[in-house]
């Protein structure tokens, strides 16, 4: 049984995601990732980052069917002898935050076929030059305004500030409803989530889940790609990873650090519907 949950678990739903050679790649060509308008359509971070949310959202609800308690602090011995306490939490999602996000369907969805549903919830829409067969939208975060083409642009632009001061015409409304806080690694997030199902699995040794031949865990930035090679062994590649101590990437992966979260607190900001940090950092 894995120690960082009181009682087994069964996953069905959420499984770690392999992950390509071609990414590190693409993220230090800065090809991939980068990405926020799609189909006329502006997000305020990338797709991969809603992704992201998604799965962690999913591992909750599956983890919350199971009545699972994570523990986030085993008991330890102190040096006059005495234990401090174990620090638990339970596994719950907080509908209220999640109430147009139709969670039945998050937990048996992939999120593609969810994104189509829902994208709705997280674009705004690019300005575009309205034709005159084009109708005046009655939406309430449209804002249609008329300009004269031959005027100077710096005028045009200038009259656009006189009207928001004004009348306060650009206010940020409801996409703050499910903001993003924070930078988004995706690659770093990817290895948080997948290092989490792989703990509570309890399948893998932590080497093995460090060296695992899909990838599971990558490298995340330039530094650490030069000291990773791949090695040819029994016809299957094994990650060297030189003089890393397994344990302690584990642990900082899944448990985090005074600065950055792991993927247990990862997961309970998002079951308080949150994603990527918590307000009020409870979790650190």
């Amino acid at each position: 049984m894995s120690r960082h949950t009181t009682k087994p678990v069964k996953l069905v739903h959420s499984h770690p995601i392999k992950q390509r050679k071609e990414y590190m790649k693409d993220v230090y060509r800065e090809k991939i990732f980068q990405s926020k308008v799609i189909d006329g359509e502006v997000l305020e971070k990338t797709i991969h980052s809603y992704r992201l949310w998604f799965l962690f959202l999913k591992l909750g609800l599956e983890l919350e069917k199971q009545r699972t308690v994570l523990v986030m602090k085993e008991s330890v011995r102190l040096g006059n002898g005495t234990r401090t306490k174990r620090v638990t939490h339970n596994i719950r999602v907080n509908r209220s935050k999640y109430y147009d996000w139709d969670l039945n369907s998050v937990l048996t969805s992939s999120f593609d076929l969810w994104w189509e549903e829902h994208r709705y919830l997280f674009v705004d829409e690019i300005s575009k030059v309205m034709t005159p067969t084009d109708r005046i939208s009655n939406n309430p975060d449209h804002l249609t305004i008329q300009f004269d083409t031959r005027r100077r642009f710096t005028d045009i632009v200038n009259d656009l500030r006189d009207m928001n001061q004004k009348e306060n015409l650009f206010q940020r409304k409801s996409r703050e409803k499910y903001s993003i806080s924070g930078r988004i690694r995706p690659i770093t997030l990817l290895n948080r989530y997948n290092c989490l199902v792989l703990k509570l699995e309890d399948e893998l040794t932590n080497e093995e889940i460090l060296t695992h031949e899909n990838n599971y865990i990558r490298p995340t930035n330039r530094r650490t790609e030069k000291g990773y090679s791949i090695q040819k062994k029994e016809k299957s590649s094994i990650h060297s990873y030189g003089e890393v101590n397994y344990g302690r990437t584990i642990f900082d992966l899944i448990s985090g650090t005074k600065k950055s979260f792991g993927g247990k607190q990862i997961l309970l900001s998002v079951c308080d519907g949150y994603f990527l940090r918590h307000p009020t950092n409870t979790y650190l």
